[in-house]
C-alpha cells in the first residue's frame, strides 16, 4: 500500500506479532502453525509485519500482538499485500472489528501512542 492510500496516521512501533496462518485440527491431533514476528508499524485499523515466509493475499488470520507495557491483544487481519523484501516479506494486515477480539483495546492503544 502506498503512503497516498493510507487514511490514517501510522505509528512506528516494533513489537511481537503472533499470526496463526493454520489453526489446531477440531480434534487437536494437529497443532496450530503459528508464525513469530515483528512490527514494522501500525494504525488504528491495520498493522505491517515483517515476516520471513509469504502469506496469501485475502488470507484472514488470527493475529496477537505483545506490547511490552501492555496486555496481549487478540485481533483478526485480512492480508491486503505482500512485498518482498530480502529475505523476508513486509505484509500489510486490515484488521477486522470482530467479535471476540481485543479490537476496541488495539484502538485505545494507538490513540495513546498519539497522543
Amino acid at each position: 500500500m502506498t503512503d497516498e492510500r493510507r487514511s490514517e496516521t501510522r505509528i512506528d512501533e516494533k513489537t511481537t506479532i503472533f499470526i496463526e496462518v493454520c489453526s489446531s485440527s477440531f480434534d487437536n491431533t494437529s497443532p496450530a502453525n503459528i508464525i513469530i514476528c515483528n512490527s514494522i508499524d501500525l494504525s488504528a485499523n491495520g498493522i505491517q509485519v515483517e515476516i520471513d515466509q509469504e502469506v496469501a493475499i485475502g488470507s484472514i488470520l488470527r493475529l496477537c500482538a505483545e506490547f511490552n507495557d501492555s496486555e496481549t491483544l487478540y485481533l483478526v487481519g485480512e492480508t491486503k499485500w505482500v512485498k518482498p523484501a530480502g529475505d523476508h516479506f513486509n505484509i500489510g494486515f486490515e484488521l477486522y472489528d470482530a467479535e471476540n477480539t481485543d479490537i476496541v483495546g488495539w484502538k485505545k492503544l494507538v490513540a495513546s501512542l498519539l497522543n
